[in-house]
Formats: structure tokens, C-alpha cells, sequence
């Protein structure tokens, strides 16, 4: 759809397809009074109907907010239950955090609230059960996690400097990525999980794949 190539993008989906699942329209950015990221607003879609008429279904739409600090009763009330719940067995990526609280052992396990219909992972501290960090799939061909999650299309607004913002979508060029924020950030950390040498992505590192909020 769209009446050039840079303005295509993929249908909607039908709502014979929805199943009762509630869909992932956009994901933006919540900032407090400071300018800070406090967390996400996510569009969200689903099917609804009348209980009367079980032919008339139609879509539905609602937002709702997700910020760091929310409780597991929070994010269920707004999300619902999610599709897995997975444990940390070990943190690999918390020998470069800034913070020596964070290079801690914990007593409990960190874990995930997997929504894959949502494109998203919700990160939760193993001891105060508040969200840490939220995780936004791009289900991009040659990525570990390739269709497993649907695609959550995000709409990131950033503010590097007092002149310089920019907006980082889930289609951003990764050259274009680090061209933008490449003297305001270090590089990324890559944590490879393939169990083959032989997966490289055969239309190379093109897209941001996978973006973790915290």
C-alpha cells in the first residue's frame, strides 16, 4: 500500500485473523516533566462485539501507558496476561552497566513478560517486581528471534542535545541510526546467541532489529 516506494507499507490486518488477541498499532515514547523517559504509549487493536450479534465483529482500539516502576498488576491490567514468562538465568550484559549496584548478584531472578502479538518484552527486577526495561522486536529476516514476535512498530522521538532531536522507527536504517546518535552514544553491545556459524543475515544489517528502552 502507498503511492510511491518510500510511502509502502503492509496492509492491515484482517479481523478474521485477530483470534481474540489484541495487535500492536504503534509505540511511542512517555517523557516526565524533565524530559526523561519514564516509559511507552502503546496503541493497541483488537476485535470487538456485540454479545448479542456474533456475526458483528469490528475493530477496537485503545492506548495505554507503560512506565518504568510499574508493578506486574499494572502492566497485566493494560496488557493482560502475557504469552510466556521466561526467567534469567544469568545476566551476560550486566558487566558493562555504569551502576556496581547493578553488577550485583540478586537473590531473585530478573524475568520477562513475553506479549508476542505486541512485538514486546517487559523486563521485570527479580526483587521489587517493577519494570526495569521494555525490549520492542522488529521480527526482522536472519534475527534470532525472527518469527517469533510480531512486528512493533515504534515511533521513537529523541532528544540528543538542546539542538538536536530525531525519530527512530522500526524501519530506521541502521546506518542511519548510528550516523544520528553515533557521537552522542557508544556503540552497542552485540551479544551473539546463534548456536550456527553459518547465519548471517543474507540482506545484511539494514534495520534496527531489536531496541531495548530503559
Amino acid at each position: 500500500m502507498g503511492n510511491t516506494l518510500s510511502e509502502t507499507k503492509a496492509p492491515s490486518l484482517p479481523i478474521s485473523c485477530y483470534q481474540s488477541k489484541c495487535y500492536c498499532e504503534k509505540v511511542e515514547l512517555v517523557k516526565d516533566d524533565n524530559g526523561q523517559i519514564s516509559g511507552v504509549k502503546i496503541e493497541l487493536y483488537g476485535e470487538s462485539g456485540s454479545p448479542n450479534k456474533q456475526n458483528d465483529v469490528r475493530q477496537s482500539s485503545l492506548v495505554q501507558e507503560i512506565k518504568f516502576g510499574d508493578s506486574c498488576q499494572d502492566v497485566m491490567s493494560c496488557l493482560g496476561a502475557p504469552c510466556k514468562i521466561y526467567y534469567k538465568d544469568e545476566d551476560k550484559m550486566k558487566i558493562h552497566s555504569k551502576s556496581p549496584e547493578k553488577q550485583l548478584d540478586k537473590e531473585e531472578s530478573d524475568y520477562f513478560y513475553n506479549y508476542f502479538t505486541l512485538g514486546i518484552d517487559i523486563l521485570f527486577d527479580g526483587n521489587t517486581h517493577a519494570v526495569a526495561k521494555l525490549v520492542l522486536h522488529n521480527n526482522y529476516p536472519g534475527h534470532y528471534d525472527f518469527n517469533i514476535y510480531y512486528r512493533a512498530y515504534f515511533e521513537l522521538e529523541l532528544e540528543l542535545d538542546a539542538d538536536t532531536k530525531c525519530c527512530v522507527t522500526s524501519t530506521t536504517k541502521w546506518d542511519k541510526v548510528e550516523e544520528i546518535i553515533g557521537e552522542h552514544y557508544s556503540k552497542p553491545v552485540v551479544l551473539n546467541r546463534r548456536s550456527s556459524t553459518n547465519a548471517t543475515n543474507p540482506f545484511g544489517l539494514h534495520s534496527a532489529t531489536d531496541l531495548t528502552v530503559s
